[in-house]
């Protein structure tokens, strides 16, 4: 099959992110691709500025990266033009790039188009007026999978979110280094109330416990709870290691973006490490309970199972090696995600001949 030419369009492509995962799966898929990020225009080095273009949308950099991307897609004759959560991309552009009849505009995103975070329709503005200009929509909500084809939207896929092929094989982390970063029992992510309630009662039980992520500065550190929460992200080979010094990894999702999964859900078994996740109708179906990975529906069984694996090392190293193998085996990392819409895209592009 003839290489599709596409044009990648995104906000970041930092090391390590999934965006960047999957730009980089179209590359080792073979695809010609071109990127334009917003990261590449002038103003997100100053943080007022990145502030300013963020909440207005309006700030110069936000023209001269719709500009850009109507440049690169008539220069490179992109047959595709996949968008990541195109929050700045302007409603006028993608009618303008719909005057080509045989290019294909694809949506994809992570998040929640009716996420209940503060000014979330401020910021989505954009995003959400021009939602019918796309020829397809990927999405890893299963909510707005319903929502998006309720509304009419002619092609709704979900697209699965997954781990990140970018880690290295796990290797056992220095005994210092695990002291440092982890804890019998460690969370990675963003304060929700309800996240902070399970965990607290992980604490309250007399577990070690680190917390990092953002957002945890709203959460009551009075207590137990307080020395938990470490007060910052961790990013790269470091987000790795931490998922590896922890005994138990517990795993919750958004319920301000109605998650059922998140990229954590994935990346902790695909590292060789120990995954206690909450149990809903999907995650029971990705991974076997009790053989390669946890669950618990309760705030009484996450303490029950924190208190049980962290007393049972073996348990829990062979529920995680088993979970590493259902990852590699099923293919749960982006790239085998991007390889499943490929054909779809192939049809699309065909059929506009």
């Amino acid at each position: 099959m003839t290489p599709l030419r596409i044009l990648f369009v995104s906000a970041d492509l930092a090391p390590f992110l999934t965006t960047r995962a999957r730009r980089d799966a179209f590359l080792e898929l073979g695809q010609s691709l071109e990127c334009v990020t917003a990261e590449d225009f002038a103003g997100r080095k100053s943080r007022w500025l990145a502030r300013l273009s963020y909440w207005t949308l309006l700030t110069p950099r936000t023209f001269a990266f719709n500009r850009a991307i109507l440049e690169a897609a008539e220069r490179t004759r992109a047959q595709v033009v996949w968008i990541e959560k195109g929050t700045e991309v302007f409603p006028r552009t993608l009618r303008a790039l719909r005057r080509d009849p045989s290019r294909v505009l694809v949506y994809h995103n992570t998040d929640d188009w009716k996420a209940r975070t503060r000014l979330h329709q401020l910021h989505w503005r954009y995003l959400l007026r021009g939602l019918r200009l796309y020829h397809v929509h990927f999405t890893s909500n299963l909510h707005n999978v319903k929502e998006f084809r309720e509304l009419g939207l002619p092609e709704v896929h979900h697209m699965e979110l997954a781990a990140n092929p970018i880690y290295p094989a796990p290797e056992p982390v220095p005994e210092a280094e695990r002291r440092a970063l982890g804890a019998q029992i460690g969370f990675i992510g963003h304060w929700e109330e309800v996240t902070e309630r399970a965990l607290r009662r992980v604490a309250d039980a007399g577990l070690t416990i680190k917390i990092y992520g953002p957002g945890w500065n709203r959460a009551d550190l009075s207590g137990v709870l307080g020395p938990a929460v470490q007060g910052r992200p961790v990013i790269g080979l470091e987000y790795m290691r931490a998922i590896l010094s922890f005994d138990v990894n517990v795993g919750i999702v958004s319920k301000w973006n109605r998650n059922h999964t998140a990229s954590r859900t994935f990346q902790i078994p695909a590292l060789g490490a120990f995954l206690l996740h909450e149990r809903n109708e999907v995650v029971t179906q990705l991974f076997r309970e009790g053989v390669e990975a946890e669950f618990f529906g309760s705030d009484d069984e996450l303490v029950e199972k924190c208190r049980y694996y962290v007393a049972h090392p073996d348990e829990r190293r062979r529920i995680a090696e088993a979970g590493r193998r259902r990852c590699l085996a099923s293919g749960y990392f982006e790239t085998d995600r991007v390889r499943d819409v490929l054909p779809l895209l192939e049809r699309m592009v065909a059929a506009r001949g």
